[in-house]
């Protein structure tokens, strides 16, 4: 059951179902979610750990400067692929649950992808992660769950009780559909639940939030 306070309680079903490996807008999905930390790491290479193999190499880390230039290995290492223009960003992850909220099309065929870097013809997902609720101010939280900010959405996530969450959709990043790069849940949201979360994401992409659901809650705990 759902707070009255809450998006959640007018639509139902939120949550539904969804077992296989069926890969949809809306899939609940664990996986390591990047930090949104202000200070990147870099990764620099200092020698091979031993001249003889050439696909091992000693790393440094440093602070990621973005005015200075990134340097490529030298002499150049297998262990560690440099282009011209690239450096190797480090930044702290943990395993969290997420949403998928884009699905990208078609793999590239095969004859442009191989004319090309394998970067630009990779499909991949664009997923927001959850984050605890727990030890998060009580008001916060109260007034993340009335939907007063853009960014932010309250839930309860199917398979966790009564723990409290909160969807961080500025936070949205994205993921190789590598099946090795996540766990599946048996879990997504319903087709009500997930119009309501595009209404959302374009409430946070460009600060304008249209007629529909998520609008008529915010009038109703407002009182208006």
């Amino acid at each position: 059951m759902y707070p009255d306070d809450s998006i959640q309680s007018m639509v139902a079903p939120w949550w539904v179902a969804e077992r296989g490996d069926l890969l949809a807008r809306g899939r609940l999905v664990y996986t390591y979610a990047q930090h949104a930390e202000p200070h990147p790491f870099v990764l620099t290479a200092e020698a091979k750990k031993e001249p003889s193999d050439p696909s091992r190499v000693r790393m440094r880390l440093e602070p990621f400067q973005t005015d200075d230039a990134p340097r490529a290995p030298s002499p150049p290492t297998p262990a560690l692929p440099f282009e011209a223009g690239e450096a190797w960003s480090v930044r702290r992850v943990r395993r969290r649950p997420c949403l998928v909220l884009g699905v990208s099309g078609p793999a590239v065929h095969r004859p442009a992808r191989t004319a090309s870097r394998a970067a630009h013809g990779s499909p991949a997902l664009l997923v927001a992660p959850y984050y605890d609720g727990a030890g998060l101010d009580a008001g916060f939280v109260a007034r993340v769950r009335r939907a007063e900010y853009p960014h932010c959405v309250w839930d309860r996530l199917p398979m966790e009780g009564e723990r409290e969450v909160i969807l961080r959709l500025d936070l949205m990043q994205p993921m190789g559909r590598d099946p090795l790069g996540f766990d599946w849940t048996e879990h997504a949201l319903s087709p009500g639940a997930m119009s309501v979360v595009d209404a959302w994401v374009g409430w946070n992409l460009t600060g304008v939030l249209g007629a529909g659901d998520l609008g008529d809650f915010r009038e109703l705990v407002r009182g208006g």
